[in-house]
């Protein structure tokens, strides 16, 4: 099936670390810091050369809708872009009200910090070409911890809105 938006997804099996202490929830500002310095500099993705991208905004509907679905993981102990529901990305959007003209989702299961799992994605050639896609003007990003063997599961969801779109951000 083809979809109009890059699809990755990240798995790790056999992850032991210890389940933190309190929520993982990441703070917006230093998130958008560390993504935005990474797309600032080109990156290779297995083996191809992407060059520098404008720097994302964060965006709260994205923010939502990244929280929504690592709750979703984290209570199913698995990390899938597809909802138990059958909702994929583009239903995901929709119900929170962000009107995509194109979206990507990296999904984390394990990392203990934002910086650990950009690592990890960015080892990831299909991961890396998310996180360094042009098209791509905002983003939203949520951790959850739960009980399971990932016990941090990170969503980061990125976007850009249909030409006048009117987006309605949600409260942080």
């Amino acid at each position: 099936m083809h979809f109009p938006w890059p699809l990755a997804l990240l798995t790790l099996a056999g992850m032991a670390a210890a389940a933190p202490a309190g929520d993982c929830r990441p703070d917006a500002e230093a998130a958008a810091r560390l993504l935005n310095a990474k797309r600032s500099h080109a990156q290779v993705c297995g083996g191809q050369h992407w060059p520098a991208a404008q720097a994302l905004r964060w965006q709260g509907l994205l923010a939502q809708s990244s929280r929504r679905y690592a709750l979703e993981l984290a209570a199913r102990d698995r990390l899938d872009h597809i909802g138990a529901s059958g909702a994929t990305l583009r239903t995901r959007l929709h119900e929170t009200g962000y009107v995509m003209r194109v979206a990507g989702e990296n999904l984390a299961g394990g990392p203990e910090s934002f910086e650990e799992a950009l690592a990890q994605w960015l080892a990831s050639p299909a991961h890396c070409e998310n996180l360094m896609a042009a098209d791509f003007e905002d983003f939203g990003l949520a951790c959850v911890t739960g009980p399971g063997r990932l016990q941090r599961y990170w969503v980061l969801q990125m976007g850009a809105p249909v030409e006048g779109a009117r987006q309605v951000d949600a409260p942080r």
